[in-house]
């Protein structure tokens, strides 16, 4: 909870399921554990069967010039997911940490959306071709 990742997240829902991370790195640092649930609802009750897993974390690696990079991880990221407001947050905030401006996160930043915000389902068999990001304006 002391991470600046963290700074001002509460509760995350997401759609999106709880993924398994069969090889998380020894070095990683698990910000967000998620627990599978038996609907697509936040009251909906977890499955207890199922292992909690990593849903988000940070790690740091050599960069090519000798200075320490950091990177931010999350299985979460469905347009639907981004309905959290905390999620949404948690994003917001790995971008300061992963640039070094970890000082920088408010305590509880506006992470409002910029015009309307209409997320479409995610699932399989729906891939449209011949289809441009500008064709679904």
């Amino acid at each position: 909870r002391e991470h600046p990742v963290l700074r001002g997240v509460k509760d995350i829902w997401a759609i999106t399921d709880v993924y398994g991370i069969k090889s998380l790195p020894s070095d990683a640092e698990v910000l967000v554990w998620g627990q599978p649930t038996a609907g697509l609802t936040e009251d909906s009750p977890g499955i207890w069967q199922k292992s909690v897993m990593p849903i988000a974390w940070t790690q740091f690696y050599p960069a090519g010039s000798g200075k320490k990079g950091m990177s931010f991880t999350t299985t979460m990221g469905t347009s639907e997911d981004f309905l959290s407001e905390d999620l949404r947050r948690l994003v917001v905030n790995a971008c300061y940490w992963a640039t070094g401006l970890e000082e920088s996160i408010p305590a509880e930043g506006n992470v409002d959306y910029v015009g309307s915000f209409n997320p479409t389902k995610f699932g399989m068999g729906d891939y449209m071709k011949n289809k441009k990001p500008e064709d679904f304006k």
